[in-house]
């Protein structure tokens, strides 16, 4: 399969598991992500990895959140690696993180953790925004795997998908252990 139809599958898999997925340009993320933010009424704070992302793009996000009046928070690095202030991390309404893979064959995002890598700005929040480059996606987790090799990270999250449950009265609800939107920006190059 071709990188092109590995990513279209991508696309295909992940809309299906309600995952709001748009390819936008590099040049075309600060407007993108100003009018998705646009567009939230809740509180006005956004959740932010500290670490892992490509250079410069956490800095132009933290200047569209601020353009949107969104404050952040972010992990502080400590003496004991990286913490929370929960209060703040609880009251975000939105996360944003970047992802280096995902994959085609289920629609899913692979959300490494490691110091400062945000796991929980991506999972606590109502809004989870994920950004990625189109060249990260994989066909499949084996694919992952291999590439990964002994840097494997101690723990990653998949996620596929809005935060799904049925365990209340068997009915399906929606965003009840995590976030009740995901939207993936795949940024193409210019």
């Amino acid at each position: 399969m071709s990188k092109a139809e590995v990513l279209e599958r991508y696309i295909r898999m992940a809309q299906a598991a309600g995952t709001v997925v748009e390819r936008v340009a590099k040049a075309e993320l600060s407007v993108r992500l100003a009018a998705l933010l646009g567009e939230e009424e809740s509180s006005k704070m956004a959740a932010l990895s500290a670490s892992g992302w490509p250079e410069g793009l956490r800095e132009s996000v933290e200047a569209v959140l601020a353009s949107c009046g969104f404050e952040v928070t972010m992990a502080r690095k400590d003496q004991s690696g990286y913490s929370w202030d929960r209060v703040r991390l609880g009251a975000a309404s939105v996360g944003i993180v970047w992802c280096e893979k995902y994959l085609a064959e289920t629609g899913s995002l692979v959300l490494t953790t490691g110091p400062g890598m945000g796991g929980l700005a991506s999972l606590l929040p109502e809004i989870s925004i994920v950004l990625s480059d189109a060249d990260g996606c994989l066909e499949e987790l084996a694919e992952y795997l291999h590439l990964a090799g002994a840097a494997l990270p101690a723990r990653m999250t998949l996620v596929t998908g809005p935060s799904r449950t049925g365990d209340i009265e068997a009915t399906m609800t929606t965003g009840v252990h995590g976030p009740g939107k995901v939207v993936h920006f795949i940024l193409d190059v210019d």
